[in-house]
């Protein structure tokens, strides 16, 4: 490789972040990296390559009248019989040098024209943007993509408002209501036996004018700054958590489910993964080159309850 040099930063240097770090980059590429983000929470089931069974197993023993002799069995294994099929994606671009002083890049081709050591070679800072930027994006996808519209994978919301609509519970409020009241029909309208492990998600805008009622209400179960970490409160007097669903922005419908029922699929055990950066010098140019595989579903559509506008 060429030891081409710009105002103190070489070359020669490129792929060591890559090669040294590849694992970590794949997880954090594939799996997301901020916490309160919805694919970190998310049941994972690895291995997939396309279309597989999601791996369920619920099983439920019967308790019976102990008082006679005999063995009499009683009860239910359920294997899932659901389908979670993933989409090929990649991300592909490429940098001129030249077009790199003046962006955010400058910083490191600063810090080692001073001589001064960095803790990433450059490539670090460049992956950082790009990683960042497809988390963000798989986060909308993972909720709100839809393979009508030509996104690669249907999400979450348009899984329970299409193709599982006949299962999914709909929660229907006025236009005039409040997102505190949307909140409560939500929770009453919540199956009991998964209410109280459920999860509420909502969007940013929806999450912030929940957080305006309950201090307006004066609700002493909500101490701002004690979660912002993790972006989750739980609703007062319940134990229902309401999350703030970046994947959600632009969306006003509520959506209600138990996280262990919310499916993301990927391989991570194959070579569907692939991140790659490196110094092309036929075209100088830097480039980079990231393949993965993901996909969405849920274990039972109708342990979701969607809250809509009528």
């Amino acid at each position: 490789m060429a030891n081409f040099s710009f105002s103190g930063f070489t070359t020669d240097a490129i792929t060591g972040y890559t090669e040294v770090n590849k694992d970590v980059l794949v997880r954090r590429l594939v799996l997301g990296e901020v916490k309160g983000d919805t694919i970190p929470m998310l049941r994972k089931q690895f291995g997939i390559k396309t279309k597989e069974k999601m791996n369920y197993l619920d099983v439920n023993p019967v308790i019976q009248d102990g008082n006679s002799c005999g063995f009499t069995p009683s009860g239910s294994t359920e294997f899932s019989a659901r389908d979670i099929e993933t989409a090929q994606m990649k991300a592909q671009d490429q940098y001129c040098d030249k077009d790199l002083l003046g962006t955010f890049a400058e910083y490191q081709v600063k810090i080692n024209a001073q001589k001064v050591p960095a803790d990433l070679p450059f490539e670090g800072y460049i992956l950082d943007e790009v990683i960042g930027g497809i988390n963000e994006q798989m986060e909308e996808l993972v909720w709100q993509g839809a393979k009508s519209d030509g996104d690669l994978i249907d999400g979450f919301l348009t899984i329970a408002k299409g193709a599982d609509s006949a299962s999914t519970i709909v929660v229907s409020a006025s236009s005039a209501s409040s997102v505190y009241a949307r909140v409560q029909s939500l929770i009453l309208g919540i199956p009991e036996d998964w209410l109280d492990k459920a999860t509420i998600f909502m969007s940013p805008a929806n999450y912030r004018k929940l957080v305006f009622a309950l201090v307006e209400k004066n609700l002493y179960h909500y101490a701002p700054g004690a979660d912002i970490e993790d972006k989750d409160i739980f609703f007062p007097g319940t134990e229902v958590r309401i999350h703030k669903t970046i994947g959600l922005k632009g969306a006003d419908e509520l959506y209600a489910s138990v996280v262990d029922n919310m499916v993301f699929g990927c391989d991570l055990e194959g070579d569907n993964e692939k991140v790659r950066f490196w110094y092309d010098d036929n075209s100088e140019l830097f480039k980079y080159n990231i393949h993965w595989n993901a996909g969405v579903n849920t274990l039972y559509p109708d342990a979701v309850v969607i809250g809509t506008i009528a």
